[in-house]
C-alpha cells in the first residue's frame, strides 16, 4: 500500500523539518542523533541515481601549458564539454595518454582521473574551456533547504528512511522504503524529459 505524506504547508521543506519527519516516522528514539548521518547518506543517493535538466550548471576554466584542470565545484557528471565550439571527446584514462604520449598541442580529448581532467594532447598553451555539468546539490545541514527538497520532501523522507532501516539491520523495511523512493526517482526523470521536449516536436533525421 502506498504512502502518501502530507506535504501542505512548510512540512519537510526545510532540513530541520527534514530531522522532525524523520525522528517521527522511524519511532526510535534511541537512533535520533544519527539521523543527520542517515540524511547525509541520502543525499549520497540522491546525486547518484538523478540527472536533472535543474541540476546543469554552466562554467568556463583554464587549462595551462601542460597540465590537467581541476573538476568543477560540485561536480557529478559532464553534460556538454567543448573548447572554442567544438565538443570534447572522451577517452578512457589509459587510451588518451596512449594515443598522445609526448604530443602538445590544441586538447581534443579529454580523461577523468581522481579530481582532475587530463587532455589530449597536452595544453600547448593556455586555452578556456567552456562546460556544463551536473551539479551536486549544496548539503541540506549548511543550506537549510533546495528545489528538490521544497519539491519532493517524500523524496530525502523515504532515502532517510531506507538508510536509518539498513543501518538497524532491516533488510525488507530498506527494500520497502527504498521501492518507493525509487518511484519518485523514476517519475522526477519522466516529468524532466516531457519537459526538455515541451513544445517541440522530436524529429529524427534518416541516414
Amino acid at each position: 500500500m502506498a504512502i502518501i505524506i502530507d506535504t501542505g504547508g512548510s512540512s519537510g521543506r526545510t532540513y530541520s523539518d527534514l530531522l522532525t519527519q524523520v525522528a517521527k516516522w522511524m519511532n526510535r528514539g534511541d537512533l535520533t542523533a544519527f539521523i543527520p548521518d542517515f540524511i547525509v547518506n541520502a543525499e549520497a543517493r540522491i546525486a547518484t541515481d538523478l540527472r536533472l535538466r535543474r541540476m546543469i550548471v554552466r562554467t568556463a576554466f583554464p587549462v595551462t601549458l601542460g597540465d590537467p584542470a581541476p573538476l568543477p565545484e560540485g561536480w557529478l557528471e559532464f553534460a556538454t564539454i567543448s573548447l572554442n565550439g567544438d565538443d570534447l571527446d572522451f577517452m578512457p584514462m589509459r587510451q588518451l595518454t596512449g594515443r598522445f604520449r609526448d604530443c602538445s598541442g590544441v586538447p581534443a580529448c579529454y580523461s577523468i582521473e581522481g579530481e582532475q581532467i587530463f587532455f589530449g594532447p597536452s595544453p600547448d598553451g593556455a586555452y578556456s574551456i567552456d562546460a556544463s555539468y551536473y551539479k551536486q546539490l549544496e548539503p541540506l545541514a549548511s543550506s537549510a533547504t533546495n528545489w528538490l527538497l521544497t519539491a519532493k520532501p517524500n523524496l530525502y523522507l523515504y532515502a532517510a528512511l531506507a538508510e536509518a532501516s539498513l543501518f538497524v539491520k532491516k533488510p525488507d523495511d530498506a527494500n520497502y522504503w527504498g521501492g518507493l523512493y525509487a518511484g519518485i526517482v523514476e517519475a522526477l526523470k519522466l516529468e524532466d524529459a516531457q519537459a526538455t521536449h515541451s513544445g517541440g516536436t522530436l524529429r529524427v533525421r534518416a541516414g
